[in-house]
């Protein structure tokens, strides 16, 4: 439930997978009910219902990266031709979330032309989102060193974001104490808020900045299930080094995040959409749980979290692809029941557990598309008032889990009819048995 931060990478080679694998990050839900981000794949693995999470698209960090791209150069010879196809390939796919192919071939293209600046200035924004921050600064140093005429405001950009690595680096550095409830609060409206002291330094406006991303989660939830914590809520910011000391003796393993009545959450020093989308996930679970008095049915819990998430980044439901790989799953019978997932996604191994959060936030999805906004908060009043999960659903709905479930199945199949090279459409073959995992955006 309380999401982590990551980059689950779409790899284009074997050797790029061995790379990249330490900047996973993992979300799971212990034996009490809490759930943790972390980057820590053994942690991960003891915990049986973990699973990745993709991360944010590169347009949603560091004040919009790709929206502000620098030019790729031009050219006339085929060879400059092909590496400014590479270039706007890799940058296409950067902008679905494969950032391993994207970094293999911009790096490749940098073997051969070391002084080609835009792949470095792509590469810095990577390192820089996996906390690489050396080499984020090698790279914006060599963009400097290599651009030219034409590079002017992008040559700026890259001034300051040098700056901002170092802010990184001292967020990042384990405070001499660390004492989150002595830090001062900030209490305006909704919201009481506690900044880790080395955040507000590097970016004075801070506070400011994630009150606003808050409000703004208020009222996207707000509009999507009538429902609004009765208190306000508390929320406290780290920076990585604060965390690590306040929190080291909590947990067997590094976590980002986590949730006991107040939201704890480890933030970059100057924040933007990364933390704006985690904000919106979390507000959904505090919801959540402040109508019904605990997380059940998990799916649904989780479903809506993973909507709210995917509309912070003006994102679909659901892609095409992730509908595809459920059609899928749900031909060859590997279909979760929305039943088997109500009181949580333990036990699954990691296949299962993404595919439980697909299902969530299709079934989430399809509930929504038949429900208002009133009927969606009338739906975790009952529950509140401790009715079931299906008498819940029947009563908002008048369909049960299982019928729900069913309909849901009904509905992506029939998206999928006739489509050449999916089971039951033509040119369907048993090589699709082998499925393609495509991971949520969660």
């Amino acid at each position: 439930m309380r999401r982590p931060l990551a980059v689950l990478l779409a790899v284009a080679a074997l050797a790029a997978l061995v790379l990249l694998a330490a900047d996973e990050t993992f979300v799971w839900v212990d034996d009490q009910g809490v759930t943790h981000l972390g980057n820590d794949p053994e942690a991960a693995g003891r915990a049986q219902n973990a699973r990745h999470v993709s991360g944010p698209e590169l347009e949603t960090l560091w004040e919009g990266p790709l929206s502000d791209a620098p030019p790729v150069r031009a050219g006339t010879s085929r060879e400059e031709a092909r590496t400014r196809r590479l270039i706007e390939g890799a940058v296409e796919d950067l902008r679905r979330g494969e950032n391993a192919r994207a970094a293999v071939a911009l790096e490749a293209i940098l073997r051969e032309q070391p002084t080609r600046p835009e792949p470095h200035w792509y590469l810095a924004l990577l390192d820089r989102h996996r906390g690489r921050y050396e080499s984020a600064e090698a790279h914006l140093e060599a963009f400097l060193a290599s651009s030219g005429d034409g590079y002017e405001a992008w040559r700026a950009s890259a001034l300051r974001r040098l700056g901002e690595l170092q802010d990184e680096r001292r967020v990042s550095e384990a405070p001499a104490s660390s004492d989150p409830d002595a830090w001062p609060a900030v209490a305006r409206g909704h919201f009481r808020l506690a900044v880790d002291p080395a955040l507000k330094r590097s970016s004075p406006d801070f506070a400011d900045t994630v009150l606003r991303y808050l409000d703004q989660a208020r009222e996207s939830v707000d509009q999507r299930l009538d429902a609004a914590p009765a208190e306000p809520m508390g929320v406290v910011l780290y920076g990585r080094g604060a965390y690590d000391r306040a929190h080291a003796s909590r947990f067997s393993f590094r976590t980002v995040g986590f949730f006991d009545g107040r939201m704890h959450v480890v933030s970059a020093a100057h924040p933007a959409g990364e933390l704006r989308a985690l904000l919106f996930h979390e507000y959904v679970h505090a919801v959540f749980r402040e109508r019904t008095g605990g997380d059940r049915p998990y799916w649904l819990n989780e479903g809506l979290a993973e909507l709210s998430e995917r509309a912070s980044r003006s994102q679909p439901s659901l892609t095409r692809s992730e509908r595809s790989l459920l059609h899928r799953r749900s031909v060859a019978r590997e279909w979760l029941p929305l039943r088997r997932l109500a009181p949580s996604f333990s036990g699954l191994d990691d296949d299962d557990a993404r595919a439980a959060y697909l299902e969530a936030a299709a079934a989430a999805a399809w509930i929504e598309a038949r429900t208002d906004r009133a009927a969606r908060g009338r739906l975790l009043t009952l529950l509140g008032e401790g009715r079931s999960d299906d008498e819940s659903l029947r009563s908002v709905l008048k369909l049960d889990t299982d019928a729900i479930d069913a309909d849901l199945q009904r509905e992506i199949a029939s998206e999928f009819a006739g489509v050449a090279g999916l089971p039951g459409g033509a040119g369907s073959s048993a090589a699709d048995a082998g499925l393609r995992p495509t991971h949520p955006s969660h």
